[in-house]
This record gives C-alpha cells, structure tokens and sequence, in this order.
C-alpha cells in the first residue's frame, strides 16, 4: 500500500472527510510529517477530530516499539551493524534523543537506555546520565548515538565535546566507548571512522567498515 492509501485507510475507519489523507500528504508531505503536526491543526484546519487526531500521533510511538523489540540482543561487532541497529532504534522519533547501549563481551548489547536530548547545550547533564546508564548496567563497553531528525548526519562541534566528555567521564571506570553513531533524515555515521575529529578506546573486537572490508578480502 502507498502513503495515501494507507493513511486513508486509518482516517476512513476513524470517521474522517474523504479526500482528508491526499490533503494532508499534499500539504504536509509525508505521513511522519502529519504525526509530527500540531493536534490543534489536524483539528481546526484539517477538520480531524480529537481521537482520530490522537490516534495519528501514536504512529511514531507504535513504530518505535514495534522496532524496539526486534532488537534485543543484537549483534554490534562493527561500525555497519551499530549503524543498522541505532537507526532502527530512532524509528518514531521526531525529537533529537542520546541513546546508549551497554555490549556485553560477546559484542551483543545487552541494556539499553534514550532520553530526550533536547538543547544540545545540556552536555554536563546528558555525561551524568550516560555515567549513570553504564555504572549500573554493569557493562565496560558502551556505544553512542543520536539522531539529526531533521537533517543529515554530519557532526557538530557540541557532538563532539559531549563524545570527549563522556569518553573521558568513563575512562577512569574502565568502561570502553566503542563509537558514537549519529543517525540523520537520510543517512548516519560512526564517529569512531572520523578519527581525524575524534579519538576513541582501542577497541580491535569492533571492526570498522574498512576492516571489514579487508577481512572479506583475505
């Protein structure tokens, strides 16, 4: 089904206008884009009422839960696979969110912990919590990551002192950050491949996209 049928799908069976589902992806552009929409507009301006406008702003949430549990345990050995596992983790978010997952020894991510990021400014807070997250998960491996909902993945200066710092906070642990992946609109990225911007533990159990390469060579 596309966009449009899927969403007038829902909207029909909400008690919705005909014609309500093509209005609001002609306007708005995607369906994401409707659920991120104020429920004051999808009311007064798109004639939706309240439940239906509800229910359309429980997509994100839904979609995120239902990737979330597809996740459990999953395989983080190399740039490539944390990229997937983060990018599927940020499904439904519209909101910039700091994620953390603990890895046990056998590279497969055994906890895992988000909260709204909010001003990137609040670095200090945003070190406490992924201190807090790791200590208590028991791990000594950690990977990062965040999303650019709204644009691409490429990191900025306040990206990078909050990677400094946690790395730093942690180090005096003992607990490993093996990367920091940024999940964009349309792409995402590991720090841990940017080394010219970034320094991280060593780390030979997780492999970038190169050495990968290099091993599918031999």
């Amino acid at each position: 089904m596309t966009d449009a049928e899927l969403l007038e799908f829902l909207l029909y069976h909400s008690g919705a206008e005909e014609n309500t589902a093509e209005r609001l992806l002609s306007e708005l552009g995607s369906i994401k884009a409707a659920a991120d929409a104020d429920s004051k507009i999808l009311t007064a301006q798109y004639g939706l009422n309240n439940n239906t406008a509800a229910l359309l702003k429980l997509i994100p949430a839904i979609c995120h839960e239902g990737s979330t549990d597809k996740n459990k345990l999953y395989l983080v050995n190399s740039t490539e696979r944390a990229k997937k596992y983060f990018e599927n983790r940020f499904v439904g978010y519209s909101e910039e969110h700091l994620c953390a997952a603990a890895v046990k020894d056998n590279m497969r991510v055994s906890d895992y912990f988000s909260f709204a990021a909010g001003n990137s400014s609040s670095v200090n807070t945003r070190c406490r919590d992924v201190v807090r997250f790791a200590v208590a998960s028991g791990t000594n491996k950690l990977i990062l990551a965040h999303n650019h909902p709204d644009a691409d993945s490429n990191p900025s200066e306040s990206d990078l002192i909050a990677t400094r710092k946690i790395i730093d906070a942690l180090r005096p642990l003992d607990i490993k950050v093996l990367d920091h992946i940024i999940v964009g609109k349309n792409s995402s990225l590991s720090l841990r491949e940017m080394p010219e911007l970034i320094s991280f533990d060593d780390a030979p159990e997780y492999k970038t996209t190169l050495q990968m390469q290099n091993i599918c060579k031999k």
